[in-house]
C-alpha cells in the first residue's frame, strides 16, 4: 500500500491543523420539545436511516433483522437480513457507515456482517429487495474494521479514520492515536489532522478528545466528524481540499489542555443530514456539568455546511441516534432503552 501525506494549508496551531471558526450555541434552545412516537417501531430496534420515503430499521429479530418501513403509509413492507450464513444472510447487523445512497434509482445501504472471523460490509439493495421480497446484496467489501466514509458512493474511494493498536500505541510518544486517510484504489494517503497530541491526553486519556463518528453530506462529498469528547465538528470539504473546523467559544480547546470530565456522553453523539443543514446530537445539559445520569437529554443544534449555526431544540426524550425526512422536514429520533421513534420538528426557523 502506498502512503504519502497531506497537509492543511492554513495551520491554526501547534497541535490541530485545520482553521478553526468560533461559534456559540449553548443556551440557544429553549424550552423541551416533547416528541410524538410513531406506530411503526419494532421491537429490537437498535439503529436506523432514511432514504427518501423509506425508513430502515436495524433490530435484533433473527428472522429480519432490517425492516423497511414506508413514511408515506407508515406500515412495514419489507422483512429482510435473516440471520445466517449464506450470501444474502447476517451473523449480526452494525451500522458501520451510516450512509444509504441512491444509484441508478435504486436505494441502497451499506451495512457490516459482523462475525468473530470476517466482517464484510454487505451493501443491501433495498430498492431491488422490496421488488423481490428477498435481501438481494449489490456488492460486498471489507473496512478491516476501521470507520469510513464512501466518496461518490464508491468502496473504491474511501475517507477513514482509525485507531493505533496496542502495539503502536506504546511507542506514540506525543502523537495522536488516531491516523485519517484517504483510500483511492487501494492508495492510501495520510491527511495530517493533529500533528501533536493535546496537552493532558496522556496514555490514560489517550482517545478520550479525538473520537468521533462521520457524516456525508447526502450528496457531495464533504463529511463532518462530531466529536464525542472535545466541543469540535470538523469539516472534510474533498471537493474544495479545504477542511476547517468549528468550536464553541470559551471552551477548552485542542491548543489547551485537556480536562476530563468523567461522563460518558459529553459532546456531539449523532447526526442527520440533509442538502443544507447537518442536524447534530448534542449532550451538554445548558452547560451545566453535572453527574452521569439517566435524566440528561440531548439538544438537537443545526448548523449549515459551512459550519454556521442555524438554530435548535432541547429533547424531552433520552434519544440516542436521529434522521432527517426532507419530504415531511421532519427529524426522527430513536429512544434505544423504550425501543421508541419519535418525531420532532426542524429546529431551523423557515
Amino acid at each position: 500500500m502506498v502512503m504519502s501525506l497531506i497537509s492543511c494549508s492554513e495551520k491554526s496551531g501547534e497541535y490541530f491543523s485545520f482553521p478553526v471558526k468560533e461559534v456559540d450555541y449553548l443556551g440557544k434552545c429553549g424550552p423541551a420539545v416533547s416528541g410524538t412516537p410513531v406506530s411503526w417501531s419494532p421491537l429490537g430496534c437498535s439503529d436506523f436511516v432514511i432514504k427518501d420515503s423509506l425508513c430502515m430499521i436495524v433490530t435484533s429479530d433473527p428472522e429480519g433483522m432490517l425492516k423497511v418501513v414506508s413514511l408515506n403509509s407508515n406500515s412495514l413492507i419489507g422483512n429482510f437480513c435473516t440471520k445466517g450464513r449464506a450470501g444474502n444472510e447476517f451473523n449480526r447487523i452494525i451500522d458501520v457507515l451510516d450512509q444509504p445512497y441512491v444509484k441508478e434509482g435504486d436505494i441502497f445501504y451499506p451495512l457490516m456482517d459482523n462475525d468473530f472471523f470476517y466482517s464484510p460490509v454487505k451493501v443491501v439493495n433495498i430498492s431491488e429487495s422490496l421488488r423481490k421480497k428477498s435481501t438481494v446484496i449489490g456488492d460486498t467489501f471489507e473496512t478491516d474494521g476501521r470507520h469510513c466514509t464512501l466518496l461518490d458512493n464508491d468502496k473504491n474511494r474511501q475517507f477513514i479514520v482509525y485507531d493505533v493498536g496496542p502495539e503502536e500505541s506504546e511507542n506514540l510518544g506525543d502523537k495522536v492515536p488516531e491516523i485519517y486517510a484517504l483510500v483511492e484504489n487501494g492508495v492510501e494517503t495520510e491527511i495530517e489532522v493533529f500533528p501533536k497530541r493535546m496537552k493532558g491526553a496522556d496514555d490514560r486519556l489517550m482517545f478520550a478528545p479525538y473520537g468521533g463518528a462521520m457524516f456525508k453530506h447526502p450528496c457531495r462529498n464533504v463529511v463532518a466528524q462530531l466529536m464525542s469528547g472535545i466541543n469540535y465538528i470538523l469539516f472534510f470539504d474533498f471537493e474544495k481540499s479545504k477542511h476547517f473546523a468549528i468550536h464553541q467559544k470559551g471552551t477548552p480547546s485542542f491548543e489547551d489542555e485537556y480536562v476530563d470530565l468523567g461522563r460518558d456522553e459529553m459532546f456531539f453523539t449523532d447526526a442527520a443530514v440533509s442538502d443544507d443543514y447537518l442536524f447534530a446530537l448534542y449532550w451538554n445539559e445548558g452547560n451545566e456539568w453535572g453527574t452521569n445520569n439517566q435524566d440528561n437529554r440531548p439538544e438537537i443544534l443545526a448548523f449549515d455546511w459551512n459550519g454556521n449555526f442555524q438554530g435548535g431544540c432541547r429533547l424531552a426524550e433520552r434519544i440516542a441516534c436521529i434522521e432527517y425526512d426532507a419530504t415531511r422536514n421532519v427529524i426522527y429520533g430513536l429512544s434505544r432503552s423504550t425501543e421508541t421513534i419519535y418525531t420532532y420538528p426542524n429546529p431551523v426557523k423557515r
